[in-house]
């Protein structure tokens, strides 16, 4: 089957869509670029052109978190010429519309919203500003705690009304960190007077005195330290003292630190002399009460520690006298003083007539000395004399001897010697070697009888003996070493 098509009749409308009408609501050129300048895309909203105001919106609010994150000024110039973009690009949107005619109430309304976001951008910078101005009066007074409290008020609003100037507050509250932490090490320096702390406090300090505008708060740091001295132990106090003097001068307030020293120096080298006197440090009380006079002549406490020296002086002294004691009995006793030959300072003078002395060795003939002689301790006696073993000395005379019994009945002559005592004479109050040579003591010979043994009625005299001492012989034999 087929059909044949005909043409609609006359005055129908052609089947298919409808064409589109062109718009012909009215445009008010003005509401649009109002509403554009408050920089959420009101304009286009109130013409319904959507896209374009999603658009706007949009690019603002992407704007805003890089002004936020960022804080540069170039984002705000960004913000202010994609504004303008939007009045303009608005105002010719809208100046193109074949109907355009004045809308009062959508010129009320962008003018109003527009007004709204702009007195809030002000508050919000002129509340940066309020809030920065007293940031930088903490700062000013050294008061960290101050800055961050300003810095702590910052909210979003204040990062989109003026995002750079806060930045500013951060540097300094991260400079007051810095302080804080210098701060800290020398606080904890302090109370041992640990030295290498206070180097790397100092150092840390340093870094951010270097700041100018940190002048305030770098010195309030330094002072806090500072009035936290003198410490109660005097010694320690003087380790401080001794470092801040000897830190060398780096041109900037941190040598104000060097200004303390002069006050609290005579104190505490006075009380650090008399803690070491106390517990019998003597050469270091004395070190340090010298110190004292020499730096500080004129100062009250000189006196004192002028009377501390002679003290210290005294004791060291004292202590050295007896550690000579100590030594010289010990040698004197071992039997090693000839050896090792000591001085005792306190010692009498060697003068004429009698000088006591301690004889070590040959006990067997100084016992027979008179006790007038000997000194009982190294601190009475002006000498120290050193006998060795006897030998035979010169010889005196020779006797013949018959055997009375046994088998051998022919003469045994004897020959009777001296007895020499090699001896060492030391001046104790030098330890120097005053004389050496040999005492001979004499005594009595030829004796009627002599023993000795024999073997199976075997056997001699020996030929060479010694002279029978007396205490009288003994006695000129010493003689001329104690007497001079």
């Amino acid at each position: 089957m087929s059909y044949q098509q005909y043409p609609p009749p006359q005055g129908l409308p052609y089947p298919g869509p409808a064409p589109k009408l062109p718009d012909r609501r009215p445009r008010d050129p003005l509401a649009v670029a109002l509403g554009n300048a408050s920089l959420l895309g009101l304009g286009y909203f109130l013409v319904r052109r959507w896209f374009f105001g999603v658009l706007g919106l949009a690019g603002t609010a992407v704007l805003v978190v890089l002004l936020c994150t960022q804080r540069k000024t170039g984002y705000e110039f960004a913000l202010i010429g994609w504004g303008l973009l939007q009045v303009v690009h608005g105002w010719f949107l809208a100046q193109r519309h074949p109907v355009r005619t004045a809308n009062l109430t959508q010129r009320l309304v962008a003018l109003g919203v527009t007004l709204l976001v702009f007195a809030g951008v002000a508050f919000e910078r002129y509340d940066v500003h309020r809030i920065d101005k007293a940031a930088v009066a903490a700062r000013d007074a050294g008061d960290c705690s101050g800055v961050r409290a300003a810095q702590a008020k910052y909210t979003v609003g204040h990062r989109i009304g003026d995002a750079p100037r806060t930045v500013r507050v951060e540097t300094d509250t991260d400079a007051c960190d810095k302080i804080d932490a210098a701060a800290a090490v020398l606080q904890s320096a302090r109370p041992e007077a640990d030295t290498a702390r206070l180097q790397v406090g100092f150092e840390m300090l340093a870094a951010v005195v270097a700041k100018p505008d940190q002048q305030a708060t770098s010195r309030a740091a330094l002072h806090e330290f500072l009035r936290g001295l003198p410490l109660k132990d005097a010694c320690q106090t003087v380790t401080i003292t001794e470092w801040l003097r000897g830190r060398a001068k780096a041109g900037n307030l941190l040598d104000e630190a060097k200004q303390i020293v002069p006050k609290l120096e005579p104190n505490a080298l006075v009380g650090c002399g008399d803690t070491k006197l106390k517990s019998a440090d003597w050469t270091g009380a004395r070190g340090t009460y010298a110190l004292l006079v020499q730096r500080y002549p004129h100062a009250k406490q000189s006196d004192r520690a002028r009377a501390g020296i002679k003290k210290a002086d005294y004791e060291i002294l004292q202590a050295k006298i007896q550690a000579e004691l100590a030594r010289v009995r010990g040698l004197v006793s071992s039997g090693g003083y000839c050896a090792t030959p000591a001085k005792y300072s306190p010692a009498p003078k060697l003068r004429s007539g009698l000088n006591r002395a301690v004889f070590s060795g040959a006990s067997r003939y100084t016992a027979k000395l008179p006790s007038q002689w000997k000194g009982t301790t190294a601190d009475n006696s002006a000498m120290v004399v050193c006998a060795s073993d006897e030998t035979q000395g010169t010889a005196v005379r020779t006797c013949p001897y018959t055997p009375l019994i046994g088998s051998f009945k022919g003469t045994h002559y004897v020959t009777f010697h001296k007895i020499a005592v090699p001896v060492k004479v030391y001046e104790l109050r030098t330890g120097r070697l005053l004389e050496k040579t040999t005492v001979q003591i004499s005594g009595s010979v030829c004796p009627s009888t002599i023993s000795y043994t024999t073997y199976n009625g075997i056997g001699a005299p020996d030929p060479d003996q010694y002279v029978e001492e007396t205490a009288a012989t003994v006695q000129a034999a010493f003689r001329p070493l104690v007497v001079r």
